[in-house]
């Protein structure tokens, strides 16, 4: 059953980002960031339980995870700091909870939005390997 729910969070983070929002990555160095952000009511049902994610309307949820580019794509730790503001320059404090399955790492918060409020994320990673980026992504939420 662990298998089911970690294939099926696998390829809704990935899937939603290259379907639903358009391919969300960024390469850095040897490693590809995948991310996106999303409301937590789009979650299954299933999957928001085992992850102990609020699934809510108002809540929005930022997925982030480091994959090593080689012989297939193997997840990694990493460290991550993001921060979130929205359009009137208010702060949001994201703090991000690890997720390790298997071959798979996971960094997800949840955070609350209003209607229509759009969040620019800056999203700062680096690698056991001291290889860093920088990441900017913005996303409008909608809670109607």
């Amino acid at each position: 059953m662990k298998k089911i729910i970690t294939l099926a969070l696998l390829s809704l983070f990935i899937g939603f980002q290259t379907l639903a929002f358009g391919e969300s990555s960024q390469p850095i160095g040897n490693y590809i960031v995948h991310y996106n952000a999303l409301s937590t009511e789009t979650l299954p049902p299933t999957v928001a339980k085992a992850y102990g994610i609020t699934r809510s309307k108002h809540k929005g949820l930022l997925n982030i995870s480091v994959l090593k580019k080689g012989e297939g794509f193997q997840g990694v730790e990493a460290d991550i700091n993001v921060s979130a503001t929205n359009l009137t320059g208010q702060l949001r404090n994201i703090e991000l909870r690890k997720i390790v399955e298997q071959n798979a790492v996971y960094y997800i918060s949840e955070f609350s939005v209003s209607d229509r409020e759009t969040l620019d994320f800056s999203i700062q990673v680096k690698t056991a390997d001291n290889q860093t980026g920088n990441i900017k992504l913005r996303q409008q939420f909608f809670t109607n």
